[in-house]
């Protein structure tokens, strides 16, 4: 039986050619084969009384790929669509699916979770039909951007400057830079002091603590730096000593390695989404867009064997790794497609090689032993005046576990004398030390904690965290300094005119939008709901806005209407938005002077 499979890039059309040999065709529709068309009322190519129904046209740089594939599904007996399975695969399979059914052959849909040829049989042997909710979540999400992106960007351009724009998410996140920035500007510091003292212990061991207390200014220090040169009664009052298990991280998903990537090695998110892809297009690691911590049997089995076969500590029973529910748990984490593939012993360079090391360290740390941490602290409590007390703490990895393969030093030993409650020590006077401090503003965000930020009010979705990142950049709203990012004026500017007309800037609804995609990826929603919900106040608001900027909306499709100017006599009139689909115009009144 001869068969078409049908990916979305050609790395994978080769690979997986490869793997499986003569008696399959192996092409890709590179992405997307439509795209999403400009017209109709607003021109934003939806019917928006129809339901929002959209209009799609075959992108023009995949025609002739798109009549490779329909030619081809001619000569076989059967078609599959392996594409990717989020929602974004499932629309593009959706799309393909539309096109190939007049061929008559059975079309089945396919998902693997790694390119490997274990991989491809787990897809092969769990075939299935489009799963529409997931097409449905993917157009809601695609209808959702172009109605903002469509009918905010013009109402900018009309009134604030040319090449202005606003994304459903792009937007929100140059709110967070643009009010951080405003918390910083506001931000008064205040003054206060440390002071620290040198105790000396019965045994003449000799240690320095901190005053639990912070002075608000110089002489408040000196006045109370000149009363304990009077205390000569310092007890401890308390001592507690513990011993702390830290379980390992769970194996990375996408949000957690865009973070670990840009923390630990300046990385953004957008280039560690395009190694990750690569990696994955080779064959290294598994699906690389994953909410999910689950591991699958199979890999765990085999990383436990390595394990035991390297002599490498792990617990008697498997950890486990709890993935949080509002996570899409189709895939599984991103781990290596085999634990034999130590990141020394590939031929990786780069950022390539950054990643997979990460991922292979994280997948297998998450099977190892906790760490054992031993932790000390003292409280010195003056027997005369009980207000005035010292502390001192102490931290060392007690075992490594995990840690081991991180390869960073820790202390190994708490430099804290000996001490029990109630033992007497004294203070040196001549060693007490006072400095100046001053409280700090919040920090500027950076690409890590932006990618926190983000992630907690679930923003987005982390796939796309690198691409959001790099559009505020090029649209010149925001700015970097260094590792940190700063909003520019003109981001500030845009960010106080969308935030004071549009509820989509708002963190917590921008994210419930998220969550509603997720819903009806899961058929607990309705996308109609979800749409007519959004655009019936979303649309008062843009309407709203353009009146107060002094706009005009067209009479006869309720489309904002723009300055435009007559080339015969350079005189000004309104022409409507969504010419050339309506020409409505109207003449400029000038004001009499």
């Amino acid at each position: 039986m001869k068969t078409l499979i049908v990916v979305e890039s050609p790395a994978k059309s080769k690979k997986i050619s490869e793997i499986l040999g003569k008696d399959y065709i192996v092409l890709a529709s590179y992405g997307h084969i439509n795209e999403l068309a400009s017209g109709g009322k607003y021109g934003i190519g939806i019917d928006i009384k129809n339901n929002f129904k959209p209009k799609y046209l075959i992108s023009k740089d995949k025609v002739k790929v798109l009549e490779d594939i329909i030619n081809a599904a001619q000569e076989v007996d059967q078609i599959l669509l392996f594409q990717d399975g989020d929602r974004e695969g499932e629309a593009i399979a959706y799309h393909l699916f539309e096109y190939l059914k007049s061929s008559g052959k059975p079309i089945k849909r396919a998902v693997f979770r790694e390119i490997t040829k274990k991989g491809i049989q787990e897809g092969l042997d769990n075939l299935r039909n489009i799963d529409m909710n997931l097409v449905h979540s993917q157009e809601t999400r695609r209808i959702l951007d172009r109605l903002i992106g469509f009918l905010v960007s013009p109402f900018l351009m009309n009134f604030y400057g040319e090449k202005l724009s606003s994304g459903r998410v792009q937007s929100p996140t140059v709110r967070m830079i643009s009010e951080r920035d405003q918390e910083i500007d506001a931000f008064k510091p205040e003054e206060y002091w440390n002071v620290s003292a040198t105790f000396e212990t019965a045994k003449k061991e000799k240690f320095i603590a901190k005053l639990d207390y912070k002075p608000k200014s110089l002489k408040e220090t000196d006045a109370l730096i000149h009363k304990l040169n009077t205390i000569n009664d310092f007890m401890v009052s308390n001592v507690k000593a513990q011993k702390k298990k830290v379980k390992p991280d769970p194996p990375l998903t996408t949000i957690k390695l865009q973070q670990y990537m840009a923390k630990k090695f300046g990385i953004s998110a957008e280039d560690t989404m395009k190694s990750a892809q690569s990696l994955y297009e080779d064959g290294i690691i598994s699906y690389h867009r994953s909410d999910s911590v689950r591991v699958s049997d199979e890999s765990l089995k085999s990383l436990r064997k390595w394990m035991n076969e390297n002599n490498l500590d792990h617990p008697k029973t498997a950890n486990a790794y709890e993935t949080k529910s509002a996570a899409q748990d189709a895939h599984t984490a991103i781990c290596p497609t085999s634990v034999d593939l130590i990141p020394s012993k590939i031929l990786l360079s780069g950022n390539d090689k950054q990643v997979y090391d990460t991922i292979w360290r994280f997948f297998v740390a998450s099977q190892m032993n906790s760490a054992v941490w031993s932790s000390l602290s003292v409280k010195l409590t003056s027997l005369s005046d009980k207000n005035i007390s010292f502390s001192i703490s102490g931290k060392a990895l007690e075992y490594n576990g995990y840690l081991q393969l991180f390869n960073t030093d820790y202390d190994k030993e708490i430099n804290i004398p000996l001490l029990t409650k109630k033992d007497l020590v004294d203070i040196l006077h001549d060693k007490i030390t006072k400095e100046q401090k001053f409280t700090q503003p919040p920090a500027r965000f950076n690409e890590f904690t932006i990618l926190k930020e983000l992630e907690k009010y679930n923003i987005g979705r982390p796939a796309t965290y690198g691409s959001i990142i790099s559009t505020i950049f090029s649209r010149n709203y925001v700015e970097r300094n260094g590792s940190s990012f700063r909003s520019t004026d003109l981001g500030k500017k845009i960010n106080s005119i969308l935030v004071n007309y549009f509820k989509y800037m708002e963190y917590e609804y921008t994210g419930l939008l998220e969550k509603q995609l997720d819903d009806i990826a899961d058929g607990k929603i309705d996308e109609l709901k979800v749409l007519n919900d959004f655009f019936t106040e979303f649309k008062q608001k843009l309407d709203q806005a353009y009146l107060d900027n002094g706009g005009t909306l067209c009479d006869k499709c309720g489309s904002p209407m723009r300055s435009l100017t007559n080339k015969k006599d350079g005189s000004k009139f309104l022409g409507c938005g969504n010419y050339p689909l309506c020409f409505s115009t109207k003449s400029i009144i000038k004001q009499a002077s």
